[in-house]
């Protein structure tokens, strides 16, 4: 499941339908209701009759924190048809598990139960998340039902290939996708913001490893983390997205991005240079080496040989190299300053010829390295100072963005 950092409230206020259908896959449903309600979104969960056999709606009540619809005819008449409140409420419909009776009647425009109503008539995004045997996959009916639906423009999600739910079941695909998945898919939706769509992106991120010798090398606290929601982010608001990371990075590369892992300043430098000319957005978020070993050793350096003489020599100044050269980019770099921060932030703007730099202090306990969290200031060429409050580093690194959208926008036009 997604770790807690990336819990920090990233559906907050959005408004969420889960429609939970007969297959036993519901159960990891209620794994993506907790992941949808902890990251801050209203969830409102419909159900079959069917899938009221495989988990009670009390336990979905439970985990939304909203009654359960699963009643065609209710005994209360409500005052609204009930098909048409979440249709009208709802941002996204994902249906989880989605199984090849309710793919069927999305297919034939067929509604006789909530599920197939509720999604006749949603105004939002709908997401059909297929859970099945194998076998039943593989079907024509299936195959002919997924291809109309999909013609339609429903998102699907999955399945995946594995292990069945029945003790008995043949492994194969059919498996529903797992909660974190479809979550983040379901983020991948909510983005209305799409004010990157068709730009070239390219992010640096992590930090750089410089020889001393095979086996050893000189490098700095950089998690990545901030490039990587930097490169996620541009992903989602439509870009298409470089991601130039050095090999020392903590966490798992960000899903749908095109990812070229470097070593070495100079191997950033050279994949920054090949891809700059074609692109609209540079960000250079990197921590990259001011100092390389200018004489790194063939062979693994002997303990009983002495402390070896290490030779410095500077790295190339890529962020300056691509102020130089940019001619339609937009062009962004990180400023990690520990003390005269706004001074020295200004400077580098300046010295660069570049059009944003994002300033941030690691030594704060808040924003240090490996963190979930950032306190950035956003200074532009033109003057304007934006001061972030303390955020998580992906919703800062919207923030970021749609200033470097706004530049994007300028120099285009």
């Amino acid at each position: 499941m997604t770790s807690s950092g990336e819990h920090l409230r990233r559906f907050e206020g959005r408004r969420i339908v889960v429609a939970v259908t007969g297959g036993i896959a519901a159960y990891k449903t209620c794994y993506l209701v907790r992941e949808l309600v902890k990251g801050g979104a209203d969830v409102q969960v419909l159900m079959s009759r069917a899938g009221t056999e495989f988990v009670s709606p009390l336990t979905f009540a439970t985990l939304s924190g909203r009654p359960v619809i699963f009643e065609m005819f209710p005994s209360v008449a409500p005052t609204d048809p009930v098909h048409l409140r979440p249709a009208s409420w709802g941002e996204v419909m994902v249906i989880a598990p989605a199984t090849a009776d309710f793919i069927g009647k999305l297919a034939h425009g067929l509604a006789d139960d909530i599920p197939s109503t509720v999604a006749m008539a949603f105004e939002g995004r709908l997401l059909v998340a297929p859970a099945m045997n194998p076998k039943m996959w593989r079907s024509p009916a299936v195959v002919s039902n997924m291809a109309t639906i999909e013609a339609r423009g429903v998102n699907i999600i999955g399945p995946d290939e594995g292990e069945m739910g029945g003790v008995h079941e043949e492994s194969g695909v059919g498996r529903m996708s797992e909660p974190d998945v479809i979550a983040d898919r379901i983020e991948e939706l909510l983005v209305a913001d799409q004010n990157l769509s068709g730009k070239r992106v390219i992010v640096s991120s992590g930090p750089t490893r410089e020889a001393i010798d095979p086996v050893r090398y000189v490098s700095n606290r950089s998690s990545g983390a901030m490039g990587d929601a930097l490169a996620r982010t541009a992903r989602l608001k439509g870009a298409e997205v470089f991601l130039i990371r050095g090999k020392g990075a903590s966490d798992v590369p960000p899903s749908g991005v095109k990812l070229i892992e470097v070593d070495s300043a100079a191997d950033m430098a050279l994949s920054v240079k090949e891809l700059f000319p074609k692109s609209d957005l540079l960000v250079m978020a990197a921590a990259v080496a001011d100092w390389t070993v200018a004489n790194p050793a063939a062979s693994k350096l002997k303990k009983d040989r002495g402390a070896p003489a290490i030779e410095w020599t500077a790295t190339e100044d890529i962020l300056a190299w691509a102020g130089e050269q940019k001619t339609h980019q937009t062009v962004v770099g990180f400023a990690l300053e520990t003390d005269h921060h706004l001074q020295n932030a200004r400077q580098k703007l300046e010295q660069k010829k570049i059009d944003l730099i994002i300033l941030n202090d690691p030594t704060q306990a808040d924003s240090a390295f490996g963190g979930s969290t950032t306190r950035l200031t956003i200074l532009a060429k033109d003057g304007e100072v934006i001061e972030l409050p303390l955020l998580p580093k992906r919703i800062a690194a919207g923030h970021v963005l749609n200033v470097a959208a706004r530049f994007i926008e300028r120099q285009s036009g």
